[in-house]
């Protein structure tokens, strides 16, 4: 999951930043009603969920509204931060 995540952000903090891109993902992880209850169903760990839960809310305003974005820590930059964050910290537990 680590590995998918931060691949994924990778590439839409570089070349894959567009806004189509950013789009999709966005919609991809806030489709519709019932969508959290999929998430929780796999007894992931509370950081990935925030983690997921952020790429729901405002990645689609990366490209062409990026302050919105970054004010809602939601650019890829800031969750790849967070993802790289929680790789370290569960390799040290």
């Amino acid at each position: 999951m680590k590995e998918s995540l931060t691949g994924l952000l990778e590439y839409l903090s570089g070349q894959g930043r567009t806004n189509a891109n950013c789009w999709a993902v966005d919609m991809f992880f806030c489709l519709s009603e019932g969508w959290e209850r999929d998430w929780t169903d796999q007894h992931l760990p509370d950081p990935f969920h925030e983690v997921l839960a952020l790429m729901g809310q405002a990645l689609h305003d990366t490209v062409r509204t990026p302050k919105i974005a970054e004010n809602f820590d939601c650019l890829p930059e800031q969750l790849l931060d967070r993802v790289r964050r929680l790789t370290s910290l569960q390799t040290r537990q």
